[in-house]
Parts: C-alpha cells; sequence; structure tokens
C-alpha cells in the first residue's frame, strides 16, 4: 500500500517512496526528485560539518553555521517537493479542463517551484564546495557528493523550469535557470580543482 502523496518526505522508507515514483502515476516526478536530491545533498554537507566540529575542541562558528544553512535548505527542499507537487496538480487539472490560456496560466505557475528548487540546490552546491575544502579526511568525499547531487538537482529543476515556460521565451526564469546551473558548476569546478 502506497503513503498517499502529500506527505512523502515524511515517509519511513525510502523503498516506499522509490515504489511512488516508479509508479505510473505522474505526481510525483522530476521536480520532488530534484527536491530530493538536493535534502539529500544538504544532509551530507550537515554531516561534514558535524563531523568536522566533533574533531575540535572549540566550535568554528563558520562550520556551525554551514550546518544551520544546510539544514534549514534541507527543510526548505523537502516543503518545496509538496509545492512542486501542487503546482503540476494544478498543470494536471487545466490540461483535463482544456483551454490554452488555462493551462499556459497553469505551467507558467508551475516553473515557480523548480526555480525555487534550483535556487537551493544552488546554494547547497556552494555550501558544500565550501566543507569541502575546509575538511579533512575521508569525509571530503561525502562533500564532493554533495557537490556533484547538488548540481544534478540544480540542472534538472532548471530543465524543468525550460520545459514549463517554453511557451513564454522572454520569461526571465529562462535566464535565472542558466545562472544557476552555472553557479553550481563553478561549485563543482572549486571541489575539482581542490
Amino acid at each position: 500500500m502506497l503513503t498517499p502523496i502529500g506527505a512523502l518526505a515524511d515517509t519511513s522508507s525510502l523503498s516506499e517512496l522509490l515504489e511512488r515514483i516508479a509508479s505510473s502515476e505522474p505526481v510525483p516526478g522530476a521536480g520532488p526528485a530534484a527536491a530530493w536530491t538536493c535534502a539529500l545533498s544538504a544532509s551530507l554537507v550537515e554531516m561534514v560539518c558535524a563531523v568536522m566540529l566533533r574533531r575540535e575542541a572549540e566550535a568554528d562558528p563558520a562550520r556551525s553555521a554551514r550546518s544551520a544553512r544546510a539544514s534549514a535548505l534541507r527543510a526548505g527542499a523537502l516543503a518545496l517537493a509538496e509545492r512542486d507537487m501542487d503546482a503540476y496538480r494544478e498543470v494536471l487539472a487545466a490540461r483535463r479542463e482544456g483551454g490554452a490560456a488555462l493551462l499556459h496560466s497553469a505551467l507558467a505557475a508551475a516553473a515557480g517551484p523548480p526555480l525555487a528548487i534550483a535556487e537551493a540546490a544552488a546554494e547547497v552546491a556552494a555550501l558544500a564546495a565550501d566543507a569541502f575544502a575546509d575538511a579533512s579526511g575521508g569525509v571530503r568525499g561525502e562533500a564532493a557528493t554533495a557537490v556533484l547531487l547538488a548540481e544534478g538537482a540544480v540542472r534538472a529543476a532548471a530543465a524543468i523550469v525550460e520545459f514549463n515556460l517554453a511557451g513564454e521565451p522572454s520569461d526571465p526564469r529562462h535566464a535565472r535557470g542558466r545562472e544557476l546551473v552555472e553557479a553550481a558548476r563553478a561549485a563543482r569546478a572549486r571541489v575539482e580543482g581542490g
């Protein structure tokens, strides 16, 4: 039995969540998957900070702040997954009801949550790159993985923005999505160079 949509982030089983995504139902889909990937990345940043903080006699305020921000972004990403599902349900309803104007409006509105996911994931990528530069030992692998996951979330979410705004080529959210992809790419380059 699958958990009702709306509280998927609270599901007790990752397997159950993956089953839900793999089903023939259109929700949850790509947007929530990108948001959950962002949340996973943020969790890794928190882990790296926790390990490094545990190693030191006196807490480093920068590490503590990075961990707190990653925690907030993780919670925000989970909420954005829910917002994305709600927005996509509106797109599905507009398709059922018919009418190009209604669908166009629903798609434009549905570009908002994935852009917010891309914003959050780009910030997580930067935090992860900072954590990588600050970390030592094996935990650097977790920081590098966090950067890569966050970059993937940015790229995926920005692509959804592009799809949803295909009928609006002048919408400034196209350019913002591309900026966020570049920012995430720059975070990855910091890790690859380090």
